[in-house]
């Protein structure tokens, strides 16, 4: 998407001051989509901006019976651009829905910008804007229907959700329409994870309210998952509400133990936060009674994985804790994780952020470079690392999960967009397809 391309135009939809935050329908983030939407124009030979702009009696409003409160009414400051935006430049800028007795979401119905766009010869474009599950969308199914080849960029988008997962089904119905899905980043960097770490503090901070817990407990490996899990939520409660607990087993490499320390004092947390109990008294009874355990890397392995999710658990009913856990979206995707063991918790920070973005997000909460550095491992063997183990890259797996499970493509059309060997894509793919089962717990049988 470099150098602009006559035949590409961007249109950003209703990126007013009324859908951004402190606006009368203010989307979560919002405001924060204008340096991915001035990327995406530098690509673009003709830039759009649609705006809502509602007379002050119009259907929509709830004093008519509509579903919102007065918002983007002309001649206010809510209808105008969000300043964010205010400064791009648009060839175009198409109000919509301004008849009082109509409902109008998309940007192309009854306002000529279809034929707008054809008379300058587009034949592609780009969407971004507010909001995904509204707006964008029916701009999007709009721009299809009118054989527009039509890509919906997803992190130059924000939704409302006022069902959770809203956002998600447009992006599948707008996909299923024909549209295309992509993102200018495939993977999010430190300056994109900042603020959406934010977020993710107030919503721990409403599940520790509605469930009347002032502290958490996780379990600290030394690896990056568990250090970022941690310190975001130091960062979120308090050190003092963080209880780090070390599990080591006879696998156990000192390293590991040390690194784990470095990240709570990273973090902030008293001395007296961080535990360790040894889970090889557990493991070693479970051995005395199934003796053949030993013989399998893979039985002690889970074993000992919920050996310490047990401790963890019984630490959490000890000081009236949550468990926080520590899976990330690659690993989930790749089913790469014990049920009831690692995958057992009561809040999981980072389950949709993918490995490399965990490595950011390390960055962004300061966590040591030792733990940024070392190769991931679950510890639960001697010499176990995560990608021998898996037969590819972490690097290789994200980027093609994010390509076919994130927007939709092909293995073929994964590989062309980001560079990784078509074998490793497919790869990627049969592991996760093969897998799948386990996201399910459990599988109920209704008659």
């Amino acid at each position: 998407m470099t150098g602009p391309d006559p035949a590409t135009a961007l249109i950003v939809v209703d990126m007013q001051n009324d859908f951004c935050p402190g606006g009368a329908l203010g989307v979560d983030g919002g405001d924060l989509l204008a340096p991915a939407l001035a990327r995406a124009a530098e690509s673009a030979g003709t830039v759009v901006a649609t705006r809502d702009a509602h007379p002050a009696d119009h259907i929509s409003f709830a004093a008519r019976g509509g579903p919102w409160p007065p918002h983007c009414v002309v001649g206010t400051a809510g209808a105008e651009l969000h300043p964010s935006v205010a400064g791009m430049r648009f060839d175009r800028v198409q109000d919509k829905s301004s008849d009082p007795d109509h409902e109008t979401y998309s940007g192309f119905e009854g306002t000529g910008l279809g034929d707008y766009l054809r008379g300058r010869g587009v034949t592609r474009v780009l969407i971004g804007g507010l909001a995904t599950d509204y707006c964008v969308r029916a701009t999007a199914l709009a721009a299809i229907a009118e054989g527009f080849e039509t890509t919906i960029l997803t992190d130059a988008v924000a939704a409302v959700e006022v069902t959770p997962g809203d956002g998600r089904r447009a992006l599948d119905e707008m996909r299923a329409a024909g549209g295309a899905l992509d993102r200018l980043d495939l993977l999010r960097d430190e300056a994109a994870l900042a603020p959406i770490l934010d977020r993710k503090a107030g919503r721990l901070h409403e599940v520790m309210g509605a469930a009347g817990r002032g502290k958490v407990v996780i379990g600290l490996s030394g690896g990056i998952d568990s250090a970022v899990a941690m310190a975001f939520a130091a960062r979120t409660l308090g050190p003092e509400q963080v209880i780090a607990v070390r599990l080591p087993s006879r696998h156990t490499e000192q390293v590991h133990m040390d690194d784990a320390a470095a990240s709570a004092a990273a973090a902030g947390l008293p001395e007296s936060n961080l535990l360790t109990v040894s889970i090889d008294p557990m493991v070693d009874a479970l051995a005395g009674a199934r003796p053949t355990l030993r013989g399998s890397d893979i039985r002690e392995g889970n074993a000992s994985a919920r050996a310490r999710m047990i401790v963890i658990y019984d630490l959490a009913q000890e000081h009236g804790a949550l468990v926080l856990g520590t899976e990330n979206r690659t690993e989930n995707l790749l089913g790469y994780f014990t049920r009831f063991g690692d995958a057992a918790s009561d809040i999981e920070p980072i389950t949709d952020l993918y490995k490399t973005e965990v490595r950011a997000a390390a960055r962004v909460l300061d966590q040591p470079q030792v733990v940024l550095d070392k190769h991931p491992t679950a510890g639960l063997w001697g010499g176990q690392t995560d990608e021998d183990e898996l037969g590819f890259t972490y690097r290789d797996a994200d980027l093609a999960l994010v390509a076919m499970f994130d927007l939709g493509m092909t293995p073929e059309a994964a590989a062309e967009r980001t560079g990784v060997d078509l074998d490793v894509v497919r790869r990627v793919k049969a592991r996760a397809e093969a897998v799948a089962w386990k996201h399910t717990v459990p599988h109920a049988l209704p008659a």
